[in-house]
């Protein structure tokens, strides 16, 4: 009785596992589009708090029912078979073999619905995919990667400040098809004025309107670095080795690294808990960033400790406490790189502020055109400081949306998504007027170059300066090619830029 009790509550457990991965394998694309399983993996690797707790909650209320619910009813038809198998000893009718038949024919069609749910969830998250590019190296990095730390750089004797904007999920698919969009009426009209007014690199080709983003960098701190270093975020399964507050990244060389080299004052704002996803680790450890974060928020008294709206305070609050920053940050005598990362439009449908207006019907498209409003005032606040003139601020979305319903008959129509672009007030001009095709990682070089930087090498990382007649990674080897390779395992990514052990 005690092995059949035991092969019970395995079988039950088999079952409860099975159905619960068959649902994962749906909730997963269903909840955040079609993600590589590195970032997955990242995020089960990293801090999480700082989260937002809907995602938990959309995984319980999708996830959970249907396998508790048939694991709960398997469990007492488990038991009563058991009183069965009981009743029938005690009056001397051993029916073993029927008993045996029955519990084999369970076990067995358990075992499949667990093999179901392991393969499933295999392919929906794409383990298989991730396990054939560990399996087949790639040579990217070996032919075309310069290491930026190598490279000689020529600051202007006036050094420009630098403002830098991660805008959440923000891309170009949300203009009109007059400037390349998807839609007929734009949802970022005041953005789409700011780059017809500035400089993008489509010169006029709305094909190449924004930037492409590889697989590796389709996520906020994969984002991060990519803009800022010119790499992937590529991570093994003994990732959790190098993510911490001790490493993360060592072997990368950063604008923000630079920047502090040559005397730059560097500061992160962001409305959410830095910690998550690692980016206070990776922006104190590449530039000595001061971290403005959540916390701070709460440290200095600006919100109440028990304030918390979406990820942490909502982008109303951030860009005034961006207008403190900034001011505090021109009133010394040291140039400064302000980095900053919206978060109203994070996936999913984003988040209404106060001051957001129905004009769409969906709360997606009002989200968004709400951002764009409150980004383009920003940087006409800038405009109007003393201190603008030498100072150069760059807009850049931080990956496509993960929204998967609202892009659905988007994608299904072909259109190609890119992420939305622009520098504003550059002290460098284009030694070509050719439209590019660009991706994350050249943003890093260009925006070093924006700042009237020069240094001996027109490509840092695996980014080309748009400013030189440079083919793109891009456009030598194409996206799909191009990003294929960064998928693959890289035996010189983990050797000098994973881990950092030696120098190339």
């Amino acid at each position: 009785m005690k092995r059949r009790r035991i092969i019970s509550v395995l079988t039950v457990l088999l079952v409860f596992l099975g159905l619960l991965l068959v649902k994962v394998a749906e909730w997963v694309p269903l909840t955040f589009g079609d993600i590589p399983f590195e970032q997955v993996l990242f995020h089960m690797m990293v801090p999480m708090q700082g989260t937002d707790t809907s995602f938990l909650s959309s995984f319980i209320d999708y996830c959970l029912p249907i396998p508790s619910i048939v694991s709960g009813i398997l469990l007492i038809c488990c038991i009563i078979k058991d009183w069965k198998i009981s009743s029938d000893i005690k009056h001397g009718e051993f029916k073993h073999v029927r008993n045996n038949v029955l519990i084999i024919i369970t076990t067995v069609a358990c075992l499949f619905i667990y093999g179901f749910g392991i393969t499933d969830c295999i392919y929906a998250v794409g383990i298989d995919q991730y396990w054939y590019n560990v399996s087949h190296p790639s040579k990217l990095y070996e032919e075309y990667y310069v290491n930026p730390e190598n490279v000689k750089y020529t600051f202007p004797e006036q050094k420009r400040n630098l403002i830098y904007i991660f805008m959440e999920s923000m891309e170009t698919t949300y203009e009109d098809l007059e400037h390349g969009g998807a839609f007929e009426e734009s949802r970022i009209p005041e953005l789409t004025e700011l780059a017809d007014n500035n400089l993008t690199f489509a010169n006029g080709n709305n094909d190449n309107n924004g930037f492409l983003v590889p697989s590796m960098s389709g996520w906020t701190v994969a984002a991060m670095v990519g803009q800022t270093s010119g790499v992937p975020l590529n991570i093994p399964v003994e990732g959790n080795e190098y993510i911490s507050d001790k490493s993360f990244l060592p072997g990368t060389y950063s604008i923000g690294q630079i920047l502090e080299k040559n005397g730059y004052k560097n500061e992160l704002l962001l409305g959410s808990d830095a910690a998550f996803g690692g980016r206070k680790y990776y922006f104190e450890q590449h530039g000595n960033y001061n971290i403005v974060d959540y916390n701070t928020a709460i440290e200095k008294g600006w919100i109440d400790k028990d304030y918390r709206e979406w990820w942490g305070f909502e982008d109303i609050k951030l860009f005034e406490y961006a207008k403190n920053e900034l001011t505090e940050l021109a009133s010394s005598n040291q140039p400064f790189n302000f980095t900053m990362l919206t978060a109203d439009t994070h996936f999913i449908a984003g988040y209404e502020c106060s001051e957001c207006i129905d004009l769409y019907g969906d709360r997606y498209s009002n989200v968004i055109r709400c951002s764009s409003k409150h980004v383009t005032e920003l940087v006409q606040w800038i405009q109007e400081q003393p201190w603008y003139e030498n100072t150069t601020i760059v807009l850049a979305g931080d990956h496509k949306s993960m929204d998967p319903d609202w892009f659905k008959d988007i994608e299904e129509s072909g259109y190609n998504r890119k992420c939305y672009y622009a520098i504003i007030n550059s002290a460098a001009t284009p030694t070509t007027q050719n439209s590019r095709k660009i991706t994350t990682y050249d943003l890093f070089p260009t925006t070093l170059a924006s700042l009237g930087v020069t240094f001996n090498s027109d490509r840092l990382g695996l980014g080309t300066n748009l400013y030189t007649e440079t083919p793109t990674l891009v456009e030598k080897l194409g996206f799909k090619k191009f990003d294929k390779e960064l998928t693959r395992h890289s035996n010189y990514y983990d050797k000098y830029i994973l881990y950092g052990k030696g120098k190339d």
